[in-house]
């Protein structure tokens, strides 16, 4: 029944997305002002655990986390990136700053619960560059020590990122991780180079001149993770228009493609995602979002099976000064 409401899926979102191109075209709105310096809100690229003899069961958004099986020197992983990142706009006056992000959702193909609580706290040190610790958790419902859908964990440790333009900044992580089901703990460390850009007007709050926003996000990540030796690349691209309720409150259908590979040619790592959702946030600024997002995914090496899946929970996204 899934599989025969995705095109329905797909022809909505298209439809969208065409919709949305003509009226970008025409708009003179840019969501970047000269006056001031745009951020970008959690963007956090994170690898997942596969366990091999799980036979293609678990996936995971925004996961890290490793496995080694005993006698047995590979390490599958499947990596996602989440798709709720935003843009902030903040002054040159803006020294420290903290931002929580927590992504709860279920997941159709795993017939699982998925959590992920990710806490920075920054702080500047001169023009572009940024320091402070960060706490990084990880849970699901269904994974035990004897069968291992996503690997639990609890991770803390340091971040240094430096912007090296308004959308390109490098950073590099060295944390310590708890990992729950393999009774595990580990050092990591992982250097990342990040390219993010949105087009269009991504207003956060309605106003009487227009009802509808109109965007593209793009993004771009290449790194290299020490625990599992091995380097990564990822994509997305994501259309989006926002229907404005009434104040913060807003209605999202969005269209995303996104792809991903690895240095090891792991099967898990190695995919072209394609999928269309709707998004709602209540009319409080700092309130989680809300969504459903059906997706297909295509896998470009070994015998692993193309999937469908549809995924439906919250996200909560909060950026303050301190």
């Amino acid at each position: 029944m899934l599989k025969r409401l995705l095109p329905i899926f797909l022809i909505f979102a298209v439809f969208s997305t065409i919709s949305f191109s003509q009226g970008i075209a025409g708009s003179e709105r840019y969501s970047y002002r000269n006056s001031q310096s745009v951020d970008i809100e959690n963007i956090d690229v994170s690898l997942k655990l596969k366990d091999k003899e799980n036979k293609g069961i678990g996936f995971s958004s925004n996961t890290e986390a490793s496995r080694l099986s005993s006698g047995n020197t590979d390490v599958s992983t499947d990596l996602n990136f989440t798709n709720s990142f935003r843009l902030k706009q903040k002054t040159s006056k803006s020294k420290k700053y903290l931002d929580i992000y927590f992504h709860n959702f279920y997941d159709s193909f795993q017939e699982n619960y998925i959590a992920n609580l990710i806490g920075h706290v920054h702080f500047g040190f001169g023009p572009n560059f940024f320091l402070g610790p960060y706490l990084d958790v990880y849970a699901d419902s269904r994974s035990t020590k004897a069968l291992i859908y996503n690997d639990r964990f609890i991770e803390i440790g340091f971040f240094m990122r430096y912007y090296l333009m308004k959308n390109l900044f490098f950073e590099g992580r060295i944390g310590y991780t708890r990992q729950i089901d393999l009774d595990s703990n580990k050092i990591n460390f992982k250097p990342m180079l990040v390219y993010f850009n949105r087009f269009g007007d991504a207003k956060l709050k309605a106003d009487k001149t227009s009802k509808t926003s109109l965007y593209i996000d793009i993004y771009y990540a290449a790194m290299y993770d020490y625990k599992y030796k091995n380097a990564f690349l990822q994509a997305m691209l994501q259309q989006v228009i926002r229907f404005h309720t009434k104040g913060y409150s807003y209605v999202e259908n969005y269209l995303f493609e996104s792809g991903q590979f690895d240095g090891r040619k792991v099967d898990y790592n190695n995919y072209f995602e394609i999928g269309t959702g709707i998004r709602f946030k209540p009319n409080v600024m700092d309130f989680p979002v809300i969504f459903i997002e059906p997706t297909y995914k295509v896998y470009f090496f070994g015998d692993r099976k193309n999937s469908f899946q549809i995924k439906a929970g919250f996200v909560f996204n909060i950026w303050k000064e301190i």
